[in-house]
Protein backbone atom coordinates (compact mmCIF):
# COMPACT_ATOMS: atom_id res chain seq x y z
CA UNK A 1 0.00 0.00 0.00
CA UNK A 2 1.57 3.41 -0.65
CA UNK A 3 2.42 5.72 1.81
CA UNK A 4 0.03 9.11 2.11
CA UNK A 5 1.54 11.80 0.14
CA UNK A 6 3.31 14.25 3.02
CA UNK A 7 1.10 17.85 3.52
CA UNK A 8 3.66 19.88 2.33
CA UNK A 9 3.85 18.23 -1.20
CA UNK A 10 0.12 17.74 -1.83
CA UNK A 11 -0.31 21.27 -3.58
CA UNK A 12 1.72 23.30 -6.23
CA UNK A 13 2.53 27.06 -5.41
CA UNK A 14 0.42 29.88 -7.24
CA UNK A 15 1.35 33.34 -7.42
CA UNK A 16 0.39 35.09 -4.50
CA UNK A 17 -2.28 37.06 -6.25
CA UNK A 18 -4.24 34.26 -6.71
CA UNK A 19 -3.73 32.22 -3.23
CA UNK A 20 -6.73 34.07 -1.96
CA UNK A 21 -8.71 32.05 -4.83
CA UNK A 22 -8.05 28.61 -3.86
CA UNK A 23 -9.03 26.47 -0.74
CA UNK A 24 -5.34 25.10 -0.09
CA UNK A 25 -3.46 28.16 -1.40
CA UNK A 26 -2.34 26.60 -4.30
CA UNK A 27 -3.31 23.79 -6.78
CA UNK A 28 -3.80 20.26 -4.76
CA UNK A 29 -2.66 17.16 -7.32
CA UNK A 30 -5.25 14.79 -8.40
CA UNK A 31 -7.60 17.53 -8.62
CA UNK A 32 -9.35 19.12 -11.94
CA UNK A 33 -9.75 23.31 -11.98
CA UNK A 34 -11.57 25.11 -14.69
CA UNK A 35 -11.09 28.78 -16.27
CA UNK A 36 -14.08 29.91 -18.02
CA UNK A 37 -15.00 33.60 -19.17
CA UNK A 38 -13.74 36.05 -21.26
CA UNK A 39 -10.16 35.37 -19.63
CA UNK A 40 -10.06 31.96 -19.46
CA UNK A 41 -6.64 31.07 -21.08
CA UNK A 42 -4.73 34.09 -19.29
CA UNK A 43 -6.43 32.82 -16.18
CA UNK A 44 -4.99 29.58 -16.34
CA UNK A 45 -1.62 30.44 -17.44
CA UNK A 46 -1.22 32.39 -14.59
CA UNK A 47 -2.61 29.61 -12.37
CA UNK A 48 0.04 27.47 -13.41
CA UNK A 49 3.12 29.77 -13.56
CA UNK A 50 4.65 29.85 -10.42
CA UNK A 51 4.48 25.92 -10.14
CA UNK A 52 6.20 25.53 -13.53
CA UNK A 53 8.95 28.39 -12.48
CA UNK A 54 10.06 26.74 -9.83
CA UNK A 55 10.29 22.73 -11.25
CA UNK A 56 7.06 21.59 -12.30
CA UNK A 57 6.84 20.35 -16.08
CA UNK A 58 3.70 21.25 -17.85
CA UNK A 59 1.94 20.04 -20.93
CA UNK A 60 -0.28 22.01 -23.09
CA UNK A 61 -2.62 19.82 -24.56
CA UNK A 62 -5.76 20.64 -27.68
CA UNK A 63 -5.36 24.15 -27.31
CA UNK A 64 -4.70 25.57 -30.13
CA UNK A 65 -5.61 29.15 -29.43
CA UNK A 66 -2.46 28.94 -27.04
CA UNK A 67 0.67 30.54 -28.05
CA UNK A 68 3.83 29.69 -26.50
CA UNK A 69 4.87 33.96 -26.40
CA UNK A 70 1.91 33.97 -24.24
CA UNK A 71 3.04 31.74 -21.52
CA UNK A 72 6.23 33.35 -21.35
CA UNK A 73 5.27 36.46 -20.87
CA UNK A 74 3.40 34.81 -17.66
CA UNK A 75 6.44 33.75 -16.73
CA UNK A 76 6.61 29.85 -17.69
CA UNK A 77 9.51 28.76 -19.04
CA UNK A 78 9.54 27.19 -22.23
CA UNK A 79 11.96 24.46 -21.33
CA UNK A 80 9.85 23.09 -18.82
CA UNK A 81 6.47 23.27 -21.75
CA UNK A 82 5.70 20.83 -23.98
CA UNK A 83 2.58 21.47 -26.61
CA UNK A 84 0.92 18.13 -27.66
CA UNK A 85 -2.07 18.62 -30.79
CA UNK A 86 -4.95 16.64 -30.01
CA UNK A 87 -7.14 15.95 -33.28
CA UNK A 88 -9.90 13.50 -33.91
CA UNK A 89 -12.41 13.75 -31.04
CA UNK A 90 -12.76 13.05 -27.18
CA UNK A 91 -10.93 9.53 -27.59
CA UNK A 92 -7.80 10.77 -29.10
CA UNK A 93 -8.14 13.73 -26.32
CA UNK A 94 -8.70 11.45 -23.43
CA UNK A 95 -5.42 8.87 -24.30
CA UNK A 96 -3.49 12.07 -24.92
CA UNK A 97 -4.17 13.77 -21.65
CA UNK A 98 -3.53 10.33 -19.79
CA UNK A 99 -0.15 9.38 -21.32
CA UNK A 100 1.01 13.44 -20.44
CA UNK A 101 -0.36 12.53 -16.80
CA UNK A 102 2.53 9.49 -16.87
CA UNK A 103 4.99 12.14 -17.21
CA UNK A 104 3.70 15.90 -15.95
CA UNK A 105 2.85 17.46 -12.66
CA UNK A 106 0.22 19.91 -14.65
CA UNK A 107 -2.16 19.54 -17.64
CA UNK A 108 -3.45 22.88 -19.34
CA UNK A 109 -6.35 21.64 -21.54
CA UNK A 110 -9.19 22.25 -23.23
CA UNK A 111 -11.98 19.46 -23.44
CA UNK A 112 -13.65 18.59 -26.51
CA UNK A 113 -17.60 18.02 -26.84
CA UNK A 114 -18.49 14.71 -26.04
CA UNK A 115 -15.13 14.32 -23.30
CA UNK A 116 -17.80 13.18 -20.33
CA UNK A 117 -17.61 9.24 -21.88
CA UNK A 118 -14.14 9.74 -21.08
CA UNK A 119 -14.18 11.78 -17.91
CA UNK A 120 -14.30 9.43 -15.04
CA UNK A 121 -11.29 7.19 -16.54
CA UNK A 122 -8.87 10.71 -16.95
CA UNK A 123 -10.20 12.01 -13.16
CA UNK A 124 -8.53 8.39 -12.38
CA UNK A 125 -5.42 8.44 -13.87
CA UNK A 126 -4.74 12.46 -12.68
CA UNK A 127 -5.49 11.29 -9.13
CA UNK A 128 -3.51 7.99 -9.38
CA UNK A 129 -0.54 10.36 -10.57
CA UNK A 130 -0.97 12.89 -8.77
CA UNK A 131 -1.18 15.52 -11.53
CA UNK A 132 -3.37 19.05 -11.68
CA UNK A 133 -5.35 19.19 -14.97
CA UNK A 134 -6.80 22.72 -15.59
CA UNK A 135 -9.63 22.71 -18.04
CA UNK A 136 -10.09 26.13 -20.65
CA UNK A 137 -13.19 26.33 -22.80
CA UNK A 138 -16.06 28.69 -22.52
CA UNK A 139 -17.72 25.74 -20.51
CA UNK A 140 -15.32 23.43 -19.82
CA UNK A 141 -18.06 20.36 -21.42
CA UNK A 142 -18.17 17.31 -20.04
CA UNK A 143 -15.52 17.59 -16.88
CA UNK A 144 -16.54 17.84 -13.49
CA UNK A 145 -14.33 20.65 -11.84
CA UNK A 146 -13.33 19.92 -8.14
CA UNK A 147 -13.03 24.12 -8.60
CA UNK A 148 -14.39 26.90 -11.44
CA UNK A 149 -13.07 29.75 -11.58
CA UNK A 150 -14.84 32.66 -13.75
CA UNK A 151 -13.57 35.58 -15.32
CA UNK A 152 -16.35 38.73 -15.45
CA UNK A 153 -16.07 42.43 -16.45
CA UNK A 154 -12.76 42.58 -18.41
CA UNK A 155 -11.46 45.98 -19.78
CA UNK A 156 -8.39 46.69 -21.08
CA UNK A 157 -6.45 49.82 -19.93
CA UNK A 158 -3.82 52.00 -22.90
CA UNK A 159 -6.16 52.94 -25.60
CA UNK A 160 -6.19 56.63 -25.81
CA UNK A 161 -9.06 58.21 -29.10
CA UNK A 162 -7.05 56.71 -31.63
CA UNK A 163 -3.40 56.36 -30.07
CA UNK A 164 -1.39 54.09 -27.95
CA UNK A 165 -1.47 50.58 -27.29
CA UNK A 166 -2.97 47.87 -24.34
CA UNK A 167 -1.15 47.83 -21.25
CA UNK A 168 -2.88 46.46 -18.58
CA UNK A 169 -6.15 44.19 -18.50
CA UNK A 170 -8.21 44.50 -15.52
CA UNK A 171 -10.65 40.87 -14.62
CA UNK A 172 -13.09 40.24 -11.85
CA UNK A 173 -12.16 36.50 -10.98
CA UNK A 174 -14.99 34.57 -8.93
CA UNK A 175 -13.99 31.21 -7.76
CA UNK A 176 -16.26 28.23 -6.50
CA UNK A 177 -17.48 24.66 -7.23
CA UNK A 178 -17.52 21.64 -4.35
CA UNK A 179 -14.54 22.33 -2.95
CA UNK A 180 -14.86 25.47 -1.56
CA UNK A 181 -16.56 26.40 1.46
CA UNK A 182 -17.74 29.51 -0.07
CA UNK A 183 -17.74 31.83 -3.11
CA UNK A 184 -15.10 33.90 -3.20
CA UNK A 185 -14.05 37.34 -5.70
CA UNK A 186 -10.88 39.32 -6.38
CA UNK A 187 -10.39 41.80 -9.02
CA UNK A 188 -7.03 40.94 -10.71
CA UNK A 189 -4.64 42.81 -13.32
CA UNK A 190 -4.32 39.68 -16.26
CA UNK A 191 -1.50 41.05 -16.64
CA UNK A 192 -0.90 44.27 -14.96
CA UNK A 193 1.54 47.46 -16.49
CA UNK A 194 4.25 45.85 -15.40
CA UNK A 195 3.61 42.64 -16.83
CA UNK A 196 2.86 40.60 -13.64
CA UNK A 197 -0.53 39.17 -12.12
CA UNK A 198 -1.63 41.37 -9.13
CA UNK A 199 -4.27 42.31 -6.81
CA UNK A 200 -6.21 45.99 -8.31
CA UNK A 201 -5.27 48.60 -5.81
CA UNK A 202 -4.53 51.73 -7.87
CA UNK A 203 -4.23 54.04 -5.70
CA UNK A 204 -7.04 56.03 -7.34
CA UNK A 205 -5.32 56.31 -10.60
CA UNK A 206 -5.86 53.93 -13.68
CA UNK A 207 -2.65 51.96 -14.71
CA UNK A 208 -2.33 54.13 -17.65
CA UNK A 209 -1.82 57.09 -15.59
CA UNK A 210 0.47 55.11 -12.87
CA UNK A 211 2.69 54.58 -16.24
CA UNK A 212 2.32 57.82 -17.73
CA UNK A 213 3.78 59.55 -14.23
CA UNK A 214 6.23 56.87 -14.20
CA UNK A 215 7.29 57.82 -17.51
CA UNK A 216 7.22 61.92 -16.34
CA UNK A 217 9.08 61.26 -13.02
CA UNK A 218 11.64 59.80 -15.59
CA UNK A 219 12.27 62.43 -17.28
CA UNK A 220 11.90 64.83 -15.06
CA UNK A 221 15.19 63.10 -13.48
CA UNK A 222 17.27 63.04 -16.49
CA UNK A 223 16.51 66.30 -17.18
CA UNK A 224 17.92 67.62 -13.11
CA UNK A 225 20.87 65.48 -14.23
CA UNK A 226 21.74 67.29 -17.05
CA UNK A 227 21.11 71.06 -15.14
CA UNK A 228 23.11 69.67 -12.53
Amino acid sequence: MPLPMPARDRCLPVDEALASLLPDAGLQRGRIVGCTGPAAISLALALVSRAAAVGSWLAVVGVPMLGVEAAAQFGIPLTRLVVVDAPGGPAVWAERVAAAADGFDVVLTRPPAGAERVARKIRTRLQARGVVLVAVGPTSPGVSCDLQLHTTSVVWSGLGQGHGHLIARRATVSAGGRRMPRPVESDLWLPGPDGRVSVVDTGGLSPAARVDDAARDEVAGAVLTRAG
